[in-house]
């Protein structure tokens, strides 16, 4: 059997292969319906809300009375 002839035979087989498997598959079934929610289960599937956020306080401002640390302006030379 030349080259040419061993090819054709696998090419034939091939074909006859893949001829047998779609003739031989098995009838496509139906999709599986689409279950519908009612407005309730949607509800209950929807994340909780967040807690609400902490407020915002500013430290406590301390008063000039009080003793605090000495305001050190110092000039930098050039009398600026």
């Amino acid at each position: 059997m030349t080259t040419m002839g061993k090819t054709i035979f696998v090419i034939l087989g091939l074909a006859a292969l893949f001829a047998g498997t779609l003739a031989l598959r098995s009838e496509r079934t139906q999709p599986t319906p689409v279950a519908k929610l009612t407005a309730a289960q949607a509800a209950e599937m929807q994340p909780p809300p967040s807690p609400a956020a902490p407020a915002k306080v500013s430290p406590p401002v301390a008063a000039k009375d009080e003793p605090g640390e000495p305001d050190l302006d110092f000039e930098d030379g050039n009398g600026s």
